[in-house]
């Protein structure tokens, strides 16, 4: 089967990592956001580092950096990154952890100091970073005394004009699949028509028993890029910048929610559990300008163009494990029997292509030097959430146009534009050894008529780096704290169904060096 579909789990983007089964808006702001990037001296500073130059970071924020390098330049630098998760459900509190060691930075600058009679000189840098780690761990836990998962399906079932032989249809018993949740909830007899119509309005077994809840969710992968850039300055003033990013998102998110119904004398509960893998390639190009105001002063500016996502590749699957105890139900017979073992099903896997349009980025800042003592910069981005785009030359015509209306639509409503502001400074303690402090505040993206979370994530860093005429080492510790929430299923009646609030935070530890040729 191919056809897009509506993900059963929509919920708030947890942006950075985050671990659970989206609608394609979420998934879209998942894959467009990412933190402070680049060395291990830059993330020490905030992530600000438009204004500096000759660091590494340049190929993948402002180009216009590679023109302070005088000399050629390899990098490396690995990471341990730790993400803690506490949740609250229905009065219940939870909390869950990942750590996960990475390499954000590799790269090389070849510099060449002598171009145009001596009035240009340029370098050519290239290299692979990671923009983004897909990790968030979670686990919520809660009784429910309104509602199960059950409800959805038989919310989908009745809206859709279902009836038992429609559900019927759509199961396949030479490959023992169904099409849909709902179908899976059926041929487990999770769900049953109404006695009366043989279709809606669908029922379970005892619905008004307390419901003792479990969720868990986890993700993994990364975007990453291959980025290509040169940047050349003009009598050391003016600084000018190009680069091409090509990028690629691999991601695979799991979720699984059980319900256990508490004193049933049918159905003691069950567990569904979803998977979705999503791979893609896009390229993006990247322009940006430093201008040296005097010895102690520089000004940046730099843009980066929306990354074109040619073909998002993903694969989704489902299992329903259900837990009877007694079914009644009749025999071939024609007499009553009781059902007391169901095997588990699972949904026929679906692949689909889309494709997908990141927003673009605006970012200035500035660098002041207080001589060799140390410097003060900041910088402030702009990213343009709500230019997202989706679409899908699969589908074509009338589809592709309904695909593009509904999720589109979605992503102008619920996400704006976001500032992020950066800052940083360096204090050289002695001429080998300097200490670095950064703080930095991102902003959320979505619409204030979304909800009323909050979700700008704070960050604050620090390092030291050492440095000898050859070689450095920097190391930088890096903090994040942000809110979110979780949103297990909905109904339509908003009373009957709850979301978990989450405290995200983030620990980073970083280990980079690079010598110098």
């Amino acid at each position: 089967m191919k056809k897009a579909f509506i993900l059963l789990f929509s919920v708030c983007t947890l942006q950075q990592a985050v671990a659970q089964i989206y609608t394609y808006p979420g998934l879209g702001k998942q894959f467009s956001t990412s933190y402070s990037t680049g060395t291990a001296r830059m993330q020490a500073l905030g992530g600000a580092s438009s204004a500096l130059g000759a660091d590494l970071s340049a190929l993948t924020g402002n180009p216009a950096g590679l023109g302070f390098y005088t000399r050629s330049e390899v990098n490396i630098s690995l990471a341990h990154t730790g993400i803690q998760t506490k949740s609250s459900y229905l009065a219940k509190t939870d909390e869950a952890s990942e750590s996960q060691i990475q390499m954000p930075t590799l790269g090389m600058v070849i510099s060449s100091n002598n171009l145009g009679g001596g009035e240009w000189h340029g370098s050519f840098g290239f290299g692979y970073s990671r923009q983004a780690i897909f990790i968030q761990p979670i686990q919520i836990s809660g009784t429910n005394n309104r509602s199960s998962l059950l409800d959805n399906f038989i919310e989908k079932a009745n809206d859709k004009g279902a009836t038992g032989a429609t559900l019927d249809d759509e199961y396949d018993s030479y490959s023992g699949t169904a099409s849909s949740a709902e179908a899976l909830a059926y041929q487990t007899y999770l769900i049953n028509p109404n006695s009366v119509t043989g279709g809606a309005p669908f029922e379970r077994f005892q619905p008004l028993l307390p419901t003792n809840q479990y969720g868990t969710a986890s993700n993994s992968g990364a975007l990453t890029s291959w980025d290509f850039a040169y940047g050349a300055t003009y009598r050391d003033q003016f600084y000018l910048g190009a680069a091409l990013h090509f990028s690629k998102i691999s991601s695979s998110s799991s979720t699984t929610w059980e319900d256990e119904f508490v004193g049933a004398k049918n159905v003691a509960g069950f567990q569904y559990a979803e998977t979705l893998l999503t791979n893609g390639s896009g390229i993006a190009l990247s322009l940006g300008g430093i201008y040296k105001v005097n010895p102690s002063l520089r000004l940046s500016l730099a843009f980066r163009s929306p990354t074109y996502y040619d073909q998002m590749n993903e694969t989704y699957d489902a299992r329903l494990f259900p837990n009877v105890i007694g079914i009644p139900a009749i025999g071939s017979t024609g007499n009553p029997i009781t059902i007391t073992k169901v095997n588990p099903m699972r949904l026929t896997t679906n692949e689909f292509t889309y494709q997908f349009l990141s927003p673009m980025k605006v970012s200035g800042g500035f660098a002041l030097f207080f001589s060799k003592k140390g410097f003060l910069t900041a910088d402030l981005e702009y990213v343009g959430y709500g230019g997202m785009k989706v679409y899908s030359a699969e589908l074509g015509g009338g589809a592709n146009q309904a695909f593009q209306t509904k999720y589109n639509g979605q992503i102008a409503r619920n996400f704006e534009g976001a500032l992020n502001i950066k800052v940083g400074s360096e204090v050289r303690i002695s001429p080998s050894l300097s200490v670095r402090g950064g703080a930095a505040l991102f902003g959320g993206g979505y619409a204030a008529s979304y909800d009323t979370i909050d979700r700008n994530a704070l960050q604050f860093s620090g390092g030291i780096g050492y440095r000898k005429s050859n070689f450095y080492l920097d190391l930088t510790a890096i903090q994040r704290t942000q809110k979110d929430a979780y949103t297990p299923y909905t109904l339509k009646n908003a009373a009957d169904f709850s979301s978990a609030t989450l405290d995200i935070t983030t620990t980073q530890f970083m280990l980079g060096g690079g010598i110098y040729f």
